[in-house]
Protein backbone atom coordinates (compact mmCIF):
# COMPACT_ATOMS: atom_id res chain seq x y z
CA UNK A 1 0.00 0.00 0.00
CA UNK A 2 1.47 3.49 -1.05
CA UNK A 3 1.54 5.76 1.74
CA UNK A 4 1.88 8.99 -0.49
CA UNK A 5 -1.48 7.59 -2.30
CA UNK A 6 -3.24 7.41 0.97
CA UNK A 7 -2.16 11.01 1.47
CA UNK A 8 -3.81 11.85 -1.80
CA UNK A 9 -6.96 10.27 -1.17
CA UNK A 10 -7.65 11.42 2.42
CA UNK A 11 -7.05 15.14 0.83
CA UNK A 12 -9.36 14.67 -2.26
CA UNK A 13 -11.96 14.01 0.00
CA UNK A 14 -11.10 16.33 2.73
CA UNK A 15 -10.92 19.18 0.23
CA UNK A 16 -14.02 17.74 -1.81
CA UNK A 17 -12.35 17.62 -5.23
CA UNK A 18 -9.17 17.07 -7.46
CA UNK A 19 -8.70 20.80 -8.35
CA UNK A 20 -8.74 21.86 -4.62
CA UNK A 21 -6.42 18.62 -3.47
CA UNK A 22 -4.05 19.71 -6.11
CA UNK A 23 -3.99 22.84 -5.50
CA UNK A 24 -2.94 21.97 -1.33
CA UNK A 25 -0.57 19.45 -2.17
CA UNK A 26 1.08 21.29 -5.11
CA UNK A 27 0.45 17.87 -7.23
CA UNK A 28 -0.87 17.87 -10.63
CA UNK A 29 -4.57 16.61 -10.99
CA UNK A 30 -3.06 13.94 -13.41
CA UNK A 31 -0.74 12.55 -10.86
CA UNK A 32 -3.28 12.27 -7.91
CA UNK A 33 -5.84 10.49 -10.15
CA UNK A 34 -3.34 7.80 -11.61
CA UNK A 35 -1.95 7.55 -7.52
CA UNK A 36 -5.80 6.72 -6.63
CA UNK A 37 -6.31 4.73 -9.81
CA UNK A 38 -3.58 2.22 -8.83
CA UNK A 39 -5.09 2.19 -4.93
CA UNK A 40 -8.43 1.35 -6.64
CA UNK A 41 -6.54 -1.23 -9.00
CA UNK A 42 -4.56 -2.83 -5.61
CA UNK A 43 -7.63 -3.67 -3.93
CA UNK A 44 -10.07 -4.04 -7.13
CA UNK A 45 -12.77 -1.44 -5.24
CA UNK A 46 -13.71 1.72 -5.94
CA UNK A 47 -13.45 4.62 -3.63
CA UNK A 48 -14.53 7.76 -5.35
CA UNK A 49 -17.65 8.84 -7.09
CA UNK A 50 -16.84 12.05 -9.07
CA UNK A 51 -19.87 14.62 -9.14
CA UNK A 52 -20.66 17.95 -10.63
CA UNK A 53 -19.52 19.46 -7.01
CA UNK A 54 -17.07 17.71 -5.80
CA UNK A 55 -16.31 13.67 -5.19
CA UNK A 56 -18.56 11.26 -3.17
CA UNK A 57 -17.60 8.27 -0.99
CA UNK A 58 -18.45 4.68 -2.06
CA UNK A 59 -18.99 2.37 0.89
CA UNK A 60 -15.70 0.99 0.37
CA UNK A 61 -14.18 4.67 0.01
CA UNK A 62 -15.39 5.78 3.44
CA UNK A 63 -14.06 2.87 5.15
CA UNK A 64 -10.59 3.51 3.69
CA UNK A 65 -10.94 7.58 4.38
CA UNK A 66 -11.37 6.33 7.67
CA UNK A 67 -8.67 3.28 8.39
CA UNK A 68 -6.22 6.22 5.96
CA UNK A 69 -6.76 9.11 8.33
CA UNK A 70 -5.28 7.19 11.02
CA UNK A 71 -2.44 5.86 9.62
CA UNK A 72 -1.75 9.06 8.15
CA UNK A 73 -1.99 10.41 11.55
CA UNK A 74 0.10 7.57 13.07
CA UNK A 75 2.61 8.15 10.51
CA UNK A 76 3.45 12.27 10.94
CA UNK A 77 3.26 11.27 14.77
CA UNK A 78 6.09 8.88 14.51
CA UNK A 79 7.77 11.13 11.69
CA UNK A 80 7.68 14.19 14.31
CA UNK A 81 8.90 12.00 16.95
CA UNK A 82 11.90 10.96 15.41
CA UNK A 83 12.88 13.96 14.11
CA UNK A 84 12.78 15.10 17.77
CA UNK A 85 15.35 12.79 18.66
CA UNK A 86 17.60 13.86 16.44
CA UNK A 87 17.12 17.84 16.66
CA UNK A 88 15.93 20.03 19.15
CA UNK A 89 13.01 22.45 17.56
CA UNK A 90 13.00 21.72 14.00
CA UNK A 91 10.09 20.88 11.62
CA UNK A 92 7.25 22.10 10.46
CA UNK A 93 4.53 22.51 13.14
CA UNK A 94 1.00 22.66 11.81
CA UNK A 95 -1.33 25.34 13.70
CA UNK A 96 -5.38 26.09 13.37
CA UNK A 97 -6.11 29.33 14.03
CA UNK A 98 -10.23 30.83 13.66
CA UNK A 99 -10.24 33.56 11.13
CA UNK A 100 -12.37 35.53 14.08
CA UNK A 101 -10.11 35.78 16.42
CA UNK A 102 -6.86 34.14 15.42
CA UNK A 103 -4.84 37.53 14.60
CA UNK A 104 -6.63 39.28 17.68
CA UNK A 105 -4.69 36.66 20.52
CA UNK A 106 -1.98 35.29 18.05
CA UNK A 107 -0.47 37.74 16.17
CA UNK A 108 1.89 38.81 18.93
CA UNK A 109 2.25 34.71 19.77
CA UNK A 110 3.42 33.94 15.86
CA UNK A 111 5.96 37.08 16.26
CA UNK A 112 7.74 35.92 18.92
CA UNK A 113 7.44 32.01 18.05
CA UNK A 114 8.96 33.22 14.93
CA UNK A 115 11.63 35.40 16.60
CA UNK A 116 12.43 31.97 18.95
CA UNK A 117 12.53 29.32 16.75
CA UNK A 118 13.32 30.19 13.14
CA UNK A 119 14.06 26.83 12.22
CA UNK A 120 10.62 25.67 12.46
CA UNK A 121 8.76 25.91 9.71
CA UNK A 122 4.48 27.78 11.14
CA UNK A 123 2.07 26.77 8.55
CA UNK A 124 -0.99 28.96 10.15
CA UNK A 125 -4.16 27.19 8.62
CA UNK A 126 -7.56 28.82 9.20
CA UNK A 127 -10.70 26.58 10.27
CA UNK A 128 -14.26 27.37 11.85
CA UNK A 129 -13.70 26.04 15.11
CA UNK A 130 -16.73 23.42 13.79
CA UNK A 131 -13.86 21.64 11.60
CA UNK A 132 -11.04 21.82 13.75
CA UNK A 133 -12.06 18.69 15.50
CA UNK A 134 -11.42 16.43 12.01
CA UNK A 135 -8.45 18.51 11.46
CA UNK A 136 -7.22 17.56 14.57
CA UNK A 137 -8.20 13.62 14.48
CA UNK A 138 -6.68 13.93 11.21
CA UNK A 139 -3.72 14.89 12.01
CA UNK A 140 -3.78 17.78 9.52
CA UNK A 141 -3.12 20.10 12.13
CA UNK A 142 -1.05 19.52 15.60
CA UNK A 143 -2.90 22.28 17.95
CA UNK A 144 -5.30 24.46 16.94
CA UNK A 145 -7.33 27.18 18.85
CA UNK A 146 -11.19 26.90 18.88
CA UNK A 147 -14.13 28.04 21.10
CA UNK A 148 -15.56 25.53 23.68
CA UNK A 149 -16.86 23.20 23.73
CA UNK A 150 -15.36 20.99 21.23
CA UNK A 151 -17.57 17.85 20.42
CA UNK A 152 -16.07 14.37 19.94
CA UNK A 153 -14.21 12.16 22.46
CA UNK A 154 -10.13 12.08 22.56
CA UNK A 155 -9.36 15.91 23.01
CA UNK A 156 -7.27 17.74 25.61
CA UNK A 157 -7.94 21.54 26.14
CA UNK A 158 -6.27 24.28 27.55
CA UNK A 159 -8.27 27.74 28.19
CA UNK A 160 -6.73 31.15 27.16
CA UNK A 161 -9.24 33.93 27.55
CA UNK A 162 -12.80 34.25 28.07
CA UNK A 163 -14.75 35.88 24.74
CA UNK A 164 -17.49 38.15 25.05
CA UNK A 165 -20.19 39.38 22.42
CA UNK A 166 -20.51 42.47 21.76
CA UNK A 167 -23.03 44.26 18.86
CA UNK A 168 -21.54 45.91 15.97
CA UNK A 169 -23.92 48.51 14.17
CA UNK A 170 -23.14 51.13 11.44
CA UNK A 171 -23.54 54.80 13.48
CA UNK A 172 -26.93 55.95 11.18
CA UNK A 173 -28.38 52.83 13.21
CA UNK A 174 -31.25 53.13 15.70
CA UNK A 175 -29.49 51.91 18.56
CA UNK A 176 -26.21 53.49 17.70
CA UNK A 177 -26.51 55.93 20.67
CA UNK A 178 -27.33 53.15 22.93
CA UNK A 179 -24.11 52.15 25.76
CA UNK A 180 -26.36 48.51 25.98
CA UNK A 181 -28.47 46.31 24.50
CA UNK A 182 -30.63 43.53 25.60
CA UNK A 183 -30.69 40.72 23.78
CA UNK A 184 -34.25 40.90 22.76
CA UNK A 185 -34.31 43.68 21.89
CA UNK A 186 -32.56 42.37 18.69
CA UNK A 187 -35.63 40.67 17.54
CA UNK A 188 -36.55 42.68 14.70
CA UNK A 189 -33.41 43.26 13.58
CA UNK A 190 -31.29 41.43 10.23
CA UNK A 191 -28.06 40.51 10.85
CA UNK A 192 -25.09 39.36 9.16
CA UNK A 193 -23.08 36.35 10.05
CA UNK A 194 -20.11 33.98 9.80
CA UNK A 195 -20.74 30.72 7.62
CA UNK A 196 -22.26 27.40 8.91
CA UNK A 197 -18.88 26.10 10.08
CA UNK A 198 -18.48 28.88 12.76
CA UNK A 199 -19.17 27.17 16.60
CA UNK A 200 -20.50 30.69 17.51
CA UNK A 201 -23.77 30.70 15.43
CA UNK A 202 -24.81 27.81 17.41
CA UNK A 203 -23.99 30.17 20.33
CA UNK A 204 -26.44 32.83 19.14
CA UNK A 205 -28.93 30.97 17.63
CA UNK A 206 -29.57 29.03 21.28
CA UNK A 207 -29.92 32.05 23.16
CA UNK A 208 -31.90 34.47 20.39
CA UNK A 209 -34.27 31.32 20.70
CA UNK A 210 -34.42 31.11 24.36
CA UNK A 211 -35.50 34.62 23.93
CA UNK A 212 -38.24 33.84 21.59
CA UNK A 213 -37.38 34.40 18.24
CA UNK A 214 -34.80 33.30 15.12
CA UNK A 215 -32.20 35.40 14.04
CA UNK A 216 -32.68 36.95 10.17
CA UNK A 217 -29.39 36.55 8.36
CA UNK A 218 -29.24 38.50 5.17
CA UNK A 219 -25.59 37.98 4.36
CA UNK A 220 -23.11 35.23 5.73
CA UNK A 221 -18.76 35.32 5.39
CA UNK A 222 -16.29 33.09 5.95
CA UNK A 223 -13.81 36.78 6.16
CA UNK A 224 -13.97 39.42 8.97
CA UNK A 225 -13.26 42.25 6.71
CA UNK A 226 -16.73 41.16 4.41
CA UNK A 227 -18.68 41.00 7.24
CA UNK A 228 -17.77 44.62 9.10
CA UNK A 229 -17.82 45.91 4.88
CA UNK A 230 -21.65 44.60 5.15
CA UNK A 231 -22.29 46.35 8.56
CA UNK A 232 -21.08 49.57 7.58
CA UNK A 233 -22.92 49.43 4.49
CA UNK A 234 -26.01 48.47 6.70
CA UNK A 235 -26.98 45.50 5.43
CA UNK A 236 -27.51 44.49 8.95
CA UNK A 237 -26.34 44.08 12.71
CA UNK A 238 -23.40 41.75 13.87
CA UNK A 239 -22.29 39.81 17.10
CA UNK A 240 -18.57 39.69 16.93
CA UNK A 241 -16.48 39.32 20.18
CA UNK A 242 -15.72 42.66 21.90
CA UNK A 243 -12.00 41.80 20.91
CA UNK A 244 -12.44 42.02 17.89
CA UNK A 245 -14.84 45.35 18.16
CA UNK A 246 -11.55 46.89 19.72
CA UNK A 247 -9.69 46.09 17.00
CA UNK A 248 -11.88 47.75 14.67
CA UNK A 249 -10.96 51.39 13.67
CA UNK A 250 -14.39 53.01 11.62
CA UNK A 251 -15.69 56.15 12.59
CA UNK A 252 -18.69 54.86 10.59
CA UNK A 253 -19.42 51.94 13.23
CA UNK A 254 -20.70 51.87 16.93
CA UNK A 255 -19.93 48.67 19.50
CA UNK A 256 -22.79 48.37 22.04
CA UNK A 257 -22.55 46.06 24.80
CA UNK A 258 -25.19 43.60 24.89
CA UNK A 259 -26.82 42.51 28.63
CA UNK A 260 -29.76 40.03 29.38
CA UNK A 261 -27.89 37.57 28.76
CA UNK A 262 -24.43 38.26 28.46
CA UNK A 263 -23.13 36.34 25.60
CA UNK A 264 -19.77 34.72 26.50
CA UNK A 265 -17.44 31.50 25.77
CA UNK A 266 -14.33 30.10 26.03
CA UNK A 267 -11.55 29.88 23.69
CA UNK A 268 -8.89 27.01 24.35
CA UNK A 269 -5.89 25.48 22.73
CA UNK A 270 -6.73 22.18 21.72
CA UNK A 271 -4.86 18.82 20.77
CA UNK A 272 -5.94 14.58 19.83
CA UNK A 273 -5.24 12.77 23.21
CA UNK A 274 -3.34 10.39 21.22
CA UNK A 275 -1.29 12.37 19.19
CA UNK A 276 2.50 12.91 20.04
CA UNK A 277 3.16 16.14 20.76
CA UNK A 278 5.69 17.26 19.30
CA UNK A 279 9.01 19.85 21.05
CA UNK A 280 7.76 22.54 18.50
CA UNK A 281 3.94 22.29 19.95
CA UNK A 282 5.19 22.33 22.98
CA UNK A 283 7.57 25.78 22.63
CA UNK A 284 4.35 26.99 20.71
CA UNK A 285 2.00 26.65 23.77
CA UNK A 286 4.80 28.24 25.85
CA UNK A 287 4.97 31.09 23.94
CA UNK A 288 1.28 31.14 24.30
CA UNK A 289 0.80 30.76 28.03
CA UNK A 290 3.57 33.54 27.94
CA UNK A 291 2.28 35.93 25.34
CA UNK A 292 -1.27 35.49 26.36
CA UNK A 293 -0.99 35.10 30.12
CA UNK A 294 -2.16 31.62 31.37
CA UNK A 295 -0.92 28.72 33.11
CA UNK A 296 -0.39 25.41 31.08
CA UNK A 297 -2.42 22.61 32.99
CA UNK A 298 0.87 19.55 33.26
CA UNK A 299 -2.22 17.25 31.24
CA UNK A 300 -2.38 19.24 28.53
CA UNK A 301 1.02 18.68 27.69
CA UNK A 302 1.64 15.03 29.27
Amino acid sequence: MDMRALRYFVEVVRQNGFRRASATLHVTQPAISRAIGQLEEEFELNFLVREPRGVCLTPEGDVLYRRASLILQQADSLASELRDLRSMVSGTLRVGLPPMTGSTFFGDVITEFRRQYPGVQLQIIEYGSNQFAGALSDGHVEIAAAMLPIEGEGFLTQTFARERLALLCSRDHRLAARKKVTLRELSDETFVAFTSDFKVNNLIDRLCNQEGFEPSVSGRSSHLDLLVSMVTSGMGVALLPVTVCRGIRSSRLRVVTVIDPVISFDQALVRHRDTYLSRSARAWIEIASEVLGFHVDPVFVA
